[in-house]
C-alpha cells in the first residue's frame, strides 16, 4: 500500500477532485495549509504599514491506495492539475497498514 500526498493550489481542487472521481478514486482527505513558493513573495499594505507575505494558501490531499493503483492516481492528479493551469507536487510513501476502526479490518481491503 502507498500513501500519496499532493500539494496543490486551491483553484486546482475542483478539477483534481473531478479527475480522481472519474478515475474511480472516491476517498481522499483535503487540508488547507500554508506553504512557500521559491523566490516569490507579495507586499501588502495593512492600515498603512507594509507587510511582506511569504506563505501562500495551498491544499494538501492525502490518498491511500493499493500499490498497483499508484500510477492511476498520479495520472488523475496530473490531468486535473493541468486542466486548471497550475502545478504542484505529489509524494508517494510506503503505507505499512490501514485499519478500519469500526470493524478492525486490516490491509488493502479497507482502501
Amino acid at each position: 500500500m502507498k500513501m500519496i500526498v499532493a500539494i496543490v493550489q486551491p483553484q486546482q481542487l475542483p478539477d483534481i477532485k473531478e479527475a480522481l472521481l472519474t478515475a474511480g478514486f472516491e476517498h481522499m482527505t483535503c487540508t488547507n495549509i500554508l506553504g512557500t513558493v521559491a523566490n516569490q513573495h507579495e507586499e501588502h499594505k495593512y492600515r498603512g504599514a507594509s507587510q511582506e507575505i511569504f506563505l501562500f494558501q495551498k491544499i494538501r490531499l492525502e490518498i491511500g491506495v493499493a500499490d498497483e493503483k499508484v500510477g492511476e492516481v498520479i495520472e488523475a492528479l496530473s490531468s486535473g492539475a493541468k486542466e486548471s493551469g497550475g502545478s504542484g507536487l505529489a509524494f508517494v510513501t510506503e503505507l505499512s497498514d490501514c485499519v478500519k476502526l469500526g470493524t478492525g479490518a486490516h490491509g488493502e481491503s479497507v482502501l
